[in-house]
């Protein structure tokens, strides 16, 4: 075997002395002079750099060939992978500047060009050259390779039947070649293959496909092709699509990803059908402006409905914050000019803001607008969103913060539109400014507490009471923590004044309230070394004691700006208020108790298990009401308040919370929730949730239902998912959702139905009535894996039905 080596600019000073190198290493091997064995030391080292080549075809490794760390779900999808024999190299070996080292079976040398035939192996740093025959330029570094042609680089390889190289700049060209991109898991063919540089592939009249060697669902037919690496972009030109060997889609012209980043280009569309609208079609085109702002608009086509136009920008900018900007526009909605026929206008339109800003870690800012035409616009469009069915309002919400070292100062504009005529205008904060006290919070010493609040309300209508409001506040807290408990002591006096420009009635326009407040917070912890399902672990008591009192003042003057009676659980046992808002300082003498119990893996400090049970004793009734019209509270206990928590290990969860009143024996509220995954990506949630009207918050309707959801694969390449929202009280499905999915190696096929009840928001269901109409979506997703897909409202309706499902873990 013959060895040369012709040496780059990089190990000579000039040209020549490569010539004279190459030369003397043939000359030196064809004597077998006293030099053999330094020859032999370097023969061993080229023979270490050349792997050896992986898998028969392309360097695919059969399933029971590759090891196990590597046997991810898209190789037990493909029977297989790619493995790259080059996916160590070292990339500090750059081929521009390394040497060329050549070895065959024969070779000539005639001037500069050196002749090479019979098993020729060319390396250039991590670059690999192999063919049957081979011509080399020393002095240009060029060659042309002829028969069985095959060059590698890290995660590329070309094959052909004739081609040329340039080791100076990298390029390559080759006839009749095939490829592979190990990374993106991308092979094919071309009847030109060239390689421009080391990350651009342009292919001529050729072929692609993420299908494994000998699978072709789907090949992407091109006139021409280009794969940019550095970009991380495939654009296609004169394309067909064809899938099982049929052409289904032809463009003249295609742009697709090759891995996450983001690019200009015309992504695939969203397919479905609904109730409301009929077919729904969007073809969205992305723009990619520039690093830090890009503009997606997409025209979507409802059948029933007429063409919308909805778009999104975006814009991030460290000193101005971080901007969104999106809405939709149709300019003649059908189905909606058929429904309401008395309105003049079938325009519709959103719009919406959003922006976070941070300038130098003190000042802080927020915005969140939305705004629609009509009442019923998100609902009529955003048919793939199941949680736009129950929003009751839209935030327009304006906020500016500045974090000071002892102070807190907000600046916030807040209003909102309601999404049904019968909810209430809602008030607007126009504006509200808070200062509060940042206490360090520093045991065994008295921190101050101190906060004031100046609210503007406004409305609409003409009815209800507006006005300013002043609330403020001013204590201390002593906090003293042990490693056995800790002890909380607070003491503050709250006032609150209205300035009202409009009263309702002959009550007093300028009302106010005063009440002092003290409360002491107390906990203790003990541990003890147990064992839980056969694991190691420290079993924690937590028993906790919070006494409050305040002091009652006549409030029945006051208005009902943005307050409201909260609901009860367990963490509300330990609040110093049953109010949100400011509009009522409550009072109260009472005690609240309760009792956790924690199981923790002694090895890893992980938590296993919770479980928390505890009540309030009233030794007073509660007489401040956000109604003033209401009885006063009269109860001497509250109900029961409990909750657990089951983490057994990182595949099941039980998350479950009840109210339990001991008065007339019934369980007012509870739900429960079990979740499974297991490694194969199945899941399944079973719940259970039940509330029984309680007037301390108003009309609420019975809630008695049991949901169950699951996202099962039937064999390695069929999944089934269900969800089934089941009321009892109505003894009937009230939401659920069924749909399959085809997985291969090369594609992935979901069909999802939807049914539900359209309902008024924030309304009781009347099931018996007979306008009470069930709605139907129908969404459908294809996804070519390495090329993209639609149909992305199916993965949204998933995730809101299916409790655990990942959209992006679940995208192979």
């Amino acid at each position: 075997m013959l060895l040369l080596v012709c040496t780059g600019l990089a190990a000579a000073q000039e040209p020549s002395s490569s010539v004279s190198e190459a030369t003397t290493a043939a000359a030196v091997e064809e004597k077998g002079s006293e030099n053999t064995p330094k020859e032999a030391s370097a023969s061993t080292l080229i023979e270490e750099a050349i792997q050896p080549r992986v898998g028969a075809e392309l360097d695919w490794v059969p399933i029971e060939d590759v090891p196990e760390r590597l046997r991810d779900i898209s190789c037990k999808l493909c029977k297989g992978r790619y493995i790259d024999p080059l996916g160590g190299a070292n990339a500090q070996s750059d081929p521009e500047t390394a040497p060329i080292n050549a070895r065959a079976r024969s070779s000539e040398l005639e001037g500069n060009t050196v002749r090479l035939s019979g098993g020729v192996e060319v390396t250039q740093g991590y670059r690999e050259f192999s063919s049957d025959e081979a011509s080399i330029d020393r002095e240009t570094r060029a060659g042309t390779l002829e028969g069985n042609i095959e060059l590698r680089e890290p995660g590329v390889l070309l094959r052909g039947e004739r081609g040329e190289f340039y080791s100076q700049s990298g390029e390559a060209q080759m006839e009749n070649g095939q490829f592979v991109l190990h990374e993106q898991h991308l092979r094919g063919s071309a009847a030109l293959l060239s390689r421009e540089s080391t990350e651009l592939l342009r292919i001529e009249d050729g072929e692609l496909t993420f299908c494994a060697p000998g699978d072709d669902d789907w090949l992407l037919q091109t006139g021409q092709l280009e794969l940019d690496l550095e970009r991380g972009v495939g654009t296609a030109r004169d394309a067909t699509l064809r899938a099982g060997g049929y052409p289904i889609f032809y463009t003249p012209w295609l742009s697709f990803p090759l891995d996450d980043r983001r690019r200009s280009g015309l992504l695939f569309p969203a397919v479905g059908s609904d109730s409301r609208g009929g077919v729904d079609i969007s073809t969205p085109i992305y723009l990619n402006l520039a690093p830090n702002y890009d503009l997606l608009y997409s025209p979507r086509y409802i059948g029933q409905r007429g063409l919308n136009h909805e778009f999104g920008a975006r814009y991030l900018d460290p000193f101005n914050g971080n901007w969104e900007v999106g809405g939709s526009y149709i300019g003649n909605d059908k189905q909606y000019a058929d429904d309401f026929p008395d309105e003049n206008d079938a325009k519709r339109w959103l719009a919406n803001v959003k922006h976070q800003g941070n300038y130098g870690g003190r000042w802080r800012s927020l915005i969140n607008y939305s705004k629609v035409s009509d009442v019923d616009l998100i609902r009529d469009l955003e048919t793939s969103r199941l949680d736009s069915r129950r929003d009751v309002n839209l935030l327009q919400l304006g906020q500016v913060k500045y974090l000071g070292d002892d102070w807190l100062v907000t600046l916030q504009a807040q209003q909102f539109q309601p999404l049904a005529e019968d909810i209430r205008n809602d008030y607007k904060k126009l504006p509200q400014i808070t200062a509060q006290y940042r206490s360090q919070g520093t045991p065994f010493a008295l921190n101050p507490i101190g906060m004031v609040q100046y609210s503007n309300f406004d409305t609409d209508t003409d009815i209800i009471a507006t006005g300013q409001r002043l609330y403020g506040e001013a204590g201390v807290t002593y906090p003293m923590s042990w490693q056995y408990g800790f002890l909380r002591s607070t003491a503050k006096y709250r006032v609150l004044e209205y300035a009202l420009d409009r009263q309702v009635g002959t009550l007093d326009e300028n009302p106010g309230a005063r009440s002092g407040l003290a409360s002491i917070d107390g906990g203790l912890f003990f541990e003890r070394r147990t064992t839980l399902i056969d694991k190691d672990v420290v079993q924690t008591l937590e028993p906790r004691v919070f006494y409050l009192y305040s002091q009652y003042d006549e409030q029945t003057d006051q208005p009902d700006f943005d307050s409201a009676e909260l609901t009860f659980n367990y963490n509300q046992l330990f609040r110093d208020t049953r109010f949100s808002g400011r509009d009522r300082l409550d009072d109260a003498n009472q005690a609240a108790i309760g009792l956790t119990t924690r199981f923790l893996d002694e090895s890893t400090g992980a938590e296993l298990f919770n479980a928390s049970i505890g009540q309030i004793v009233y030794f007073n009734n509660r007489r401040v009401r956000l109604n003033a019209s209401a009885p006063e509270l009269d109860r001497s206990s509250s109900e029961l308040a409990g909750e657990f928590n089951f983490y057994p290990n990182d595949r099941l969860s039980m998350r479950s919370n009840l109210q339990y009143d001991p008065s007339t024996r019934k369980m007012n509220a509870g739900n429960l929730l079990a979740s499974y995954t297991r490694d194969d990506t199945a899941v399944f949630n079973l719940g259970y949730t039940f509330r029984r009207p309680v007037s301390l918050v108003g009309n609420q309707p019975t809630t008695d239902q049991v949901n169950l959801s699951t996202y099962y694969p039937i064999s390695d390449n069929w999944r089934a998912f269900v969800a089934w929202n089941y009321s009892l009280e109505a003894n009937r499905s009230v939401e659920d959702m069924v749909g399959i999915e085809y997985d291969s190696c090369c594609f992935q096929v979901r069909l999802l139905h939807l049914r539900y009840f359209d309902t008024a928001r924030n309304a009781i269901p009347d099931f018996d009535s007979p306008n009470l109409d069930r709605e139907h979506v129908t969404q459908v997703q294809v996804l070519l894996k390495g090329l993209g897909g639609f149909g992305d409202g199916v993965e949204q309706l998933m995730g809101d039905m299916i409790q655990g499902f990942n959209r992006l873990a679940y995208r192979r």
